[in-house]
């Protein structure tokens, strides 16, 4: 157990959960439920997206998108259309009803952004993005490894199980002869 590694990765979840935390509680206080404004903000800056990307993108249930997505289509905000790639996904796109709903719903959002970004440079914030980017990307990557490894892993203990019973049983057949 190396006790640096661990409390440094649990210093950077507890800054990340509070970060959400907060832009929840501002959600919140400004009567917006934070799950309209992460959707709103992937279809802002992320067009066209798919349901299941926008889940992937918020870590939020797929149900929960579909709900939102719902309701957004329902008041003509977005555009539901068949992906060119694969025609069983659908794109969605904000419409230009939906960027001026977008834009008027997040305003506060964007000033508190801008307030936020006036007193921490920019690039500082932009080393963060990029840090916290690699940093997902090594431990999706080493997750992956891990279940690659423990699949082996997992083989090579049942073949040398059942090489193991194989060889009991033979050696009992050869006691019995």
């Amino acid at each position: 157990m190396d006790y640096e590694a661990d409390a440094a990765m649990a210093a950077i979840d507890s800054g990340v959960s509070r970060i959400k935390g907060l832009y929840a509680k501002f959600a919140q206080e400004n009567e917006i439920p934070y799950g309209l404004i992460q959707v709103s903000y992937v279809l802002k800056f992320n067009s066209p997206v798919t349901q299941k990307q926008i889940s992937e993108i918020c870590e939020i249930p797929k149900q929960t998108v579909n709900g939102i997505v719902k309701q957004l289509k329902a008041d003509k905000y977005i555009s539901v259309t068949p992906s060119k790639d694969d025609k069983r996904e659908k794109e969605i796109r904000l419409t230009p009803l939906g960027e001026e709903y977008v834009r008027d719903t997040l305003s506060p959002f964007f000033e508190l952004n801008k307030m936020v970004t006036d007193r921490i440079s920019m690039s500082f914030i932009e080393q963060l993005i990029q840090g916290l980017a690699k940093l997902g990307d090594v431990i999706e990557m080493e997750i992956e490894l891990k279940k690659v490894s423990s699949k082996w892993e997992n083989k090579f203990k049942a073949k040398a199980v059942s090489s193991c019973f194989l060889g009991c049983l033979l050696k009992e057949r050869g006691k019995k002869s």
